[in-house]
């Protein structure tokens, strides 16, 4: 049977199902493909938005300087092509900033944001829904950076164009309530969090009914925003709707419900409700290695929880066992100087400590100073 020559369009939409299926490296080959079918092609447009599909790609999986140069030869072509100050260019530019943010390029990253959304506001309007959303990328980056002063009013904006074009039931809406809510609780202002996570959950529920996975994670924020206020009682049984929403969904996403038995069991262990909070512990653990692997950084996670949970009942052997299991598992995914790595190495060395185990504690402690001050 002689192979079938695919065009553009469909390498696109064949490399778009396998991204959403994480099928990186497969991802990858096909848009190269369609890369090329484009080049072939003197199709200078359709090169553009097969290099910055593949600045995607690179940077969900980390490769940011592979990414870089993508995003850069399709905001040169689009700039050709269609002007510079075109919204396609502005695509291309918060491309680019989002990118510069992952390197920790902070001054390239605002400055690429703020011109992205004045190519927005010029070509839109400063009330229109694309511009909304260039609003809430730079506060997002404000946030980021710890610069709420600037973060705050920008959301608030964002927000208000978005009821006045949506309605104030839209996911647009929603989404600007959420993020919100992140940035409030980031500061510290739980009460207002409270106050905006309970907005969005009122949204979703009318959008999309009282049992969608949607609902069940604002739940789940809700929740986490109470636990972190020391509102145990408040916090319980919205993690167990959440938890009932994921479970008795006919297609279970197993992570979530994994991630809501971790939440549940580190409120019962803030509870001091020790079987309860162990039992949960294992359950989770249990399904995050079963559906994401044994060496996924989540497992190390819930190992670092856990561990936290032994270390306060005194039960120090275990604890640094766990905690010796979430280094190895950092250091395979993320290198041996991520600060995750470094964090994890530091409470190896308090464990250690505790247990008189003197010397190896110093060169822990030594080697984590060394990561997270690097």
């Amino acid at each position: 049977m002689q192979n079938v020559k695919l065009d553009w369009e469909e390498l696109r939409q064949a490399g778009q199902l396998a991204f959403v299926e994480q099928r990186y490296e497969d991802c990858e080959q096909i848009w190269l493909e369609a890369l090329e079918c484009a080049k072939q092609n003197i199709r200078d447009l359709q090169e553009a938005t097969t290099s910055l599909d593949l600045s995607i790609l690179y940077n969900t999986v980390g490769q940011y300087q592979q990414a870089e140069p993508n995003i850069t030869h399709a905001l040169e072509l689009r700039a050709r092509n269609l002007g510079d100050q075109s919204i396609e260019v502005a695509e291309c530019l918060t491309a680019l900033a989002k990118n510069q943010g992952f390197q920790g390029k902070m001054h390239e990253c605002e400055q690429l944001y703020l011109q992205a959304l004045q190519i927005k506001e010029n070509l839109l309007g400063q009330e229109h829904l694309d511009v909304a959303d260039s609003l809430q990328e730079l506060a997002n980056f404000y946030a980021s950076v710890g610069n709420f002063a600037e973060c705050e009013p920008l959301m608030l904006k964002a927000l208000a164009i978005k009821e006045s074009c949506t309605g104030s039931v839209s996911k647009e809406v929603a989404n600007s309530l959420k993020t919100l809510a992140r940035i409030y609780r980031k500061q510290g202002r739980f009460s207002d969090a409270d106050s905006f996570y309970l907005k969005t959950l009122e949204v979703k529920e009318q959008l999309l009914g009282n049992d969608h996975e949607e609902v069940a994670e604002t739940l789940r924020s809700l929740a986490n925003n109470y636990s972190y206020q020391g509102k145990y009682a408040e916090a319980e049984p919205l993690y167990k709707r959440s938890l009932e929403i994921y479970e008795k969904n006919p297609e279970p996403d197993h992570s979530e419900i994994a991630t809501n038995l971790h939440n549940l069991a580190v409120l019962y262990y803030k509870m001091s409700r020790d079987g309860e909070a162990a039992m949960l512990y294992r359950r989770a653990l249990e399904l995050f290695s079963t559906v994401l692997g044994t060496e996924h950084p989540e497992v190390a996670t819930t190992l670092l929880s856990m561990a936290k949970f032994y270390e306060e009942r005194k039960k120090f052997d275990k604890a640094s066992t766990l905690t010796n299991l979430a280094v190895q598992i950092y250091e395979k995914n993320y290198g041996p100087n991520h600060k995750s790595v470094g964090v994890a190495i530091k409470d190896l060395a308090e464990l250690y400590s505790a247990q008189g185990r003197t010397i190896e504690a110093e060169d822990l402690r030594k080697r984590a100073q060394t990561i997270l001050s690097s």
